[in-house]
């Protein structure tokens, strides 16, 4: 604003100096042509001047001659216009200011006349263009300061407006973060606009989202392992308060009951450790390279057949090889047997498959358990989850065998799944990223 205030004042003040210089031009050549007789008519000229002649001066001065001598000659109020000095203004050579008068715009001209050199010297009064060039120079800057005034009062309340939607989803965010029972549930207001308020806040709320299931998963996790750690200490407890009750009576109970501790402690033992194996798995990274799958696979299924007496069968042939990390894929594949085993006929076999695609490999542990019931299916590689079915003490288990299976299958950047068997029981593929073996030279 304030540049454009000073352009239109640039280009009016240029505009009206250059009509005074105009006017000015005007006036001398009335006044040469008023000159007759080596003297001015200032009837004439003050008949045929468009500027106001009691505005403009005019001094006429004939030099010397071998026949004259020189004359001077003053329109009217001119001497008494003259008897104070003039004062140059530093901006224009042509411009005069007199402190009772005002500012004026001087010119002069000399020619000859009849032999005689005359000069003609005019001033005429800028006070109009001054005073018409301050009225704008108020105007403008009054015009300016209520722009100003406007154009603040109107921003303020434009970026009050805008910045609303942000002051509430900051307060609900404060209020969320400051609320002692907090259900983890919450989510902050999105507003309906503006769009970019209304994104943001969406992305919070998704942010906002898996940060409390996170917590969620935290709690159940917590909740889940102080349950299964609850039994075997109890379990532990009550045997030893027996021993201190009953064994020196009975002396009897006392390897029954230290069997049971034992039994017991080696359950809790096991919990631990599977508990810190999945707490580490949260913050770990495995080194990837390619395996040969095949042989892997082959060495699980003798090895599980060796240890468990079960029958495994073993259909995977080939050179492809893995994108993995070879002991962590052998333990998830353990892991998916030792799964098998425990829920299916001891006398009916397991299989465990390969199957190679183009740029993967599915690896299959197949059972003729009861299988896994649907509703089973979206939660069976949870903490801690165990299928209704499998919840009888006759099956051993801390419900986080597949837990660590899924997390470790995640690091090798593969997938983990469940799906029905046929004609029963269940299937757990485990897919890899995989390429054929190159051809040997």
């Amino acid at each position: 604003m304030v540049a454009v205030s000073f352009s239109i004042l640039t280009i009016v003040g240029s505009y009206l100096i250059n009509n005074k210089r105009a006017d000015a031009q005007d006036l001398m050549t009335v006044v040469t042509q008023t000159f007759a007789d080596n003297r001015p008519n200032w009837r004439y000229f003050a008949m045929t001047a468009r500027v106001n002649p009691h505005r403009s001066f005019v001094r006429v001065h004939v030099a010397a001659t071998p026949h004259a001598s020189a004359r001077t000659y003053y329109s009217r109020g001119t001497r008494q216009f003259l008897r104070t000095e003039l004062d140059t203004v530093p901006l224009s050579a042509h411009v005069r200011f007199q402190q009772d008068r005002g500012v004026y715009y001087h010119l002069t001209k000399t020619t000859t006349n009849r032999g005689a050199v005359v000069t003609y010297s005019e001033w005429l009064s800028l006070n109009n263009m001054v005073g018409l060039f301050k009225v704008l120079l108020l105007a403008i800057i009054g015009i300016t300061l209520v722009g100003i005034l406007i154009g603040g009062w109107l921003i303020s309340w434009l970026a009050h407006r805008l910045n609303a939607p942000l002051v509430a989803l900051t307060d609900a965010a404060h209020t969320i973060a400051n609320t002692d029972n907090a259900t983890h549930h919450e989510t902050l207001p999105v507003p309906s606009a503006p769009q970019e308020v209304r994104e943001l806040g969406s992305e919070f709320n998704r942010l906002l989202q898996s940060l409390n299931a996170q917590v969620r998963r935290d709690h159940q996790f917590v909740s889940d392992a102080s349950h299964e750690l609850r039994t075997p200490l109890s379990a532990i407890r009550g045997h030893v308060a027996l021993i201190r009750r009953h064994g020196s009576d009975h002396p009897e109970v006392i390897p029954e009951s230290l069997a049971t501790i034992d039994v017991e402690s080696s359950k809790m033992q096991q919990l631990v450790e599977s508990l810190l194996r999945l707490s580490r798995m949260d913050h770990m990274s495995l080194t990837r390279d390619w395996v040969p799958i095949a042989p892997l696979l082959q060495r699980c299924g003798q090895r599980f057949e060796r240890q468990s007496g079960r029958l495994i069968t073993v259909a995977a042939t080939g050179d492809t090889l893995v994108f993995a990390n070879a002991e962590s894929i052998e333990r998830v594949v353990m892991s998916l047997l030792s799964n098998a085993a425990k829920y299916s006929p001891a006398a009916l076999p397991i299989t465990l498959s390969l199957t190679v695609n183009d740029s993967t490999a599915a690896i299959a542990v197949a059972d003729l358990g009861p299988g896994v019931a649907d509703s089973d299916k979206p939660h069976i590689f949870d903490r801690f989850y165990r299928a209704d079915s499998s919840r009888s003490k006759a099956i051993p288990g801390t419900g986080l065998g597949l837990a660590i299976a899924a997390r470790s299958v995640a690091l090798n950047h593969g997938q983990l799944s469940v799906a029905d068997h046929q004609p029963h029981g269940a299937v757990f593929t485990l897919t890899l990223p995989a390429m054929p073996a190159p051809a040997a030279e």
